[in-house]
C-alpha cells in the first residue's frame, strides 16, 4: 500500500467562545442507517448524477466506536454503477468535533485495509461555527485549506448554516469546493467552483435525507415510548398508535425533506388516523414530541 504522509495545521489562531452548539451539531448524526442524497444535474462541463453519503457501519478502532461514513455516485448515464469514491471512519469526540479516525482508500470497507491517522483530524471543528476560521492540512502532496466564509447562510429552508470553503493544492490550485453545512442535517448544498485540468463547475442539491438522532433514541427507551406508523410508504392515510398511556400533550410536526414544516397538529396517546393526501410523493420527517421525549421517524408517501 502506497504510504501518505498526513499533517494537520491551523493557518489562523482565533478564540473560541463556549458554544450551545458544536461542530457535531452541524453535521449528519452519526447514526449507522443515516444518509443523505444529493441531484447534481448535467452542466456543460460535468455530467448528471446522484451522490450518497451513508452511515454504514460502526468499527473499534482504538478502542472507540467509529462510523464508517461511506460516499459513492450513480451516473444519470451509467446508472448500473454505483462507484465508492469515500470511506471514512469518523467519531464524536467529548468536546463535540467530528474527528476523522480512518481512511480506506481501496473502497473495501475494511479497518485492516484502512490508514490508521497517528491523531485524529478534526473534520468538521466546533471552530467552524467562528466567522473567518482557517486552516489548513497535508494528504499526500497535496494541501487543503478550509475557510469558514459564513454562519449565517439560507439554503432552501434551512437556516444559519455554515459555509466552508475548501481549496486543495500542490504546485498550483487543483480544486475549488464550497459546502453548506445545515444544524442537525449535515451538508444540504455542494459548489465546485474550479477544477484544474479537467474543467468542472457544479452544484448539488439535497433531494433526499434519513437523520435520525442516536440520543433521542436513547430518550425513547428509557421513557418506553413504542411508536408505530403505518403503512409505510404511506398513501393517503396513515395510522399512528403511541404505547404509553402517561404521555400528554403530544404534538405531530410533519417536516420535508428540505427542513420545511408542512404541518403540526396535536394527537392522542392512542391510535391516530392522520390524512396526508394533501401531501405530495416523496420523504418526510415526522416528529413527535411532548415536553419530556421526542420522537423522529421517517415517512415515505408513494401514490
Amino acid at each position: 500500500m502506497k504510504k501518505i504522509i498526513i499533517l494537520f495545521t491551523v493557518l489562523a489562531s482565533i478564540t473560541i467562545n463556549v458554544y450551545s452548539q458544536t461542530g457535531a451539531d452541524y453535521y449528519l448524526p452519526l447514526c449507522v442507517g443515516n444518509y443523505g442524497t444529493f441531484d447534481t444535474p448535467e452542466t456543460g462541463t460535468y455530467g448528471g448524477r446522484k451522490t450518497v453519503y451513508h452511515i454504514k457501519q460502526t468499527d473499534i478502532i482504538g478502542g472507540q466506536t467509529c462510523y464508517l461514513q461511506e460516499a459513492y455516485e450513480i451516473m444519470d448515464n451509467q446508472p448500473s454503477d454505483t462507484s465508492i469514491f469515500q470511506q471514512f471512519w469518523l467519531r464524536k469526540d467529548e468536546f463535540g468535533n467530528i474527528l476523522m479516525v480512518a481512511v480506506n482508500m481501496n473502497g473495501t470497507g475494511l479497518v485492516s485495509d484502512a490508514i490508521i491517522l497517528p491523531t485524529p483530524h478534526k473534520y468538521i471543528p466546533n471552530e467552524y461555527l467562528t466567522l473567518g476560521y482557517t486552516r489548513s492540512y497535508v494528504f499526500g502532496d497535496e494541501t487543503t485549506y478550509d475557510t469558514v466564509l459564513s454562519v449565517s447562510e439560507t439554503v432552501g429552508t434551512y437556516n444559519n448554516c455554515i459555509l466552508v470553503r475548501e481549496t486543495s493544492v500542490s504546485d498550483s490550485v487543483n480544486i475549488i469546493d464550497q459546502y453548506y453545512y445545515a444544524p442537525h442535517a449535515g451538508i444540504v448544498k455542494m459548489q465546485r467552483l474550479y477544477h484544474r485540468g479537467d474543467p468542472q463547475e457544479y452544484t448539488a442539491t439535497l433531494t433526499d435525507i434519513l437523520a435520525n438522532d442516536c440520543n433521542v433514541g436513547l430518550k425513547d427507551i428509557e421513557n418506553e415510548n413504542n411508536i408505530s406508523i403505518y403503512p409505510n410508504p404511506a398513501n393517503d392515510i396513515i395510522s399512528l398508535e403511541i404505547n404509553n398511556s402517561n404521555n400528554k400533550d403530544l404534538t405531530l410536526d410533519i417536516y420535508n425533506i428540505l427542513g420545511k414544516k408542512v404541518r403540526t397538529e396535536k394527537i392522542s396517546n392512542n391510535q391516530n388516523q392522520i390524512n396526508v393526501k394533501d401531501l405530495n410523493n416523496g420523504t418526510y420527517i415526522l416528529e413527535i414530541k411532548t415536553n419530556e421525549w421526542t420522537k423522529i421517524n421517517k415517512l415515505i408517501i408513494n401514490r
